[in-house]
């Protein structure tokens, strides 16, 4: 997504703030200093979710950039391990899987997904947790794919 469409939805998102609150404002000024600072905060959050994802993107290339060449038959492994968790998590219902990966993925806290999908907090947290059983059932079927997942520490990242 280019900045132009981040201030744009930024911006609309404010605007539905806003009028969702309307009766609350007794002056324009009220209505001025709410839509500044709404925007502001949000320009903050976004800027902050973006930094967030280049950390955790570098970090990535750092630990990749570090292995070995011996290491090519367990990075193997992990790339399937990978594909097969990531087929299991596209079984998952929509919304479910919507919220397993902004939260797992994406890392956005429960509190934010909760705004994005306009869903409550506590919804997301027992989806998040009821994705996980799911997957832990799904992986666990396979004794193989459970005891590599053990062997190389897959299960502390679901």
């Amino acid at each position: 997504m280019d900045e132009t469409e981040d201030a744009r939805d930024l911006t609309a998102e404010s605007f539905i703030q806003l009028w969702q609150q309307n009766n609350t404002f007794p002056t324009l000024d009220a209505v001025a200093a709410f839509l500044h600072v709404t925007i502001r905060n949000k320009c903050y959050n976004l800027l902050k979710h973006r930094q967030m994802k280049a950390g955790r993107r570098d970090e990535l290339l750092r630990q990749i950039n570090e292995r070995e060449q011996d290491d090519f038959f367990e990075e193997q492994v992990q790339l399937q391990l990978v594909r097969r968790i990531y087929a299991e998590v596209d079984k998952l219902p929509p919304r479910m899987k919507a919220v397993f990966l902004l939260s797992y993925r994406d890392g956005l806290k429960p509190a934010e997904i909760a705004e994005l999908l306009q869903i409550k907090a506590q919804t997301v947290t027992n989806q998040r947790v009821t994705a996980v059983r799911l997957l832990q059932l799904a992986l666990g079927k396979d004794f193989m794919l459970s005891s590599l997942l053990v062997l190389l520490g897959y299960h502390d990242k679901l």
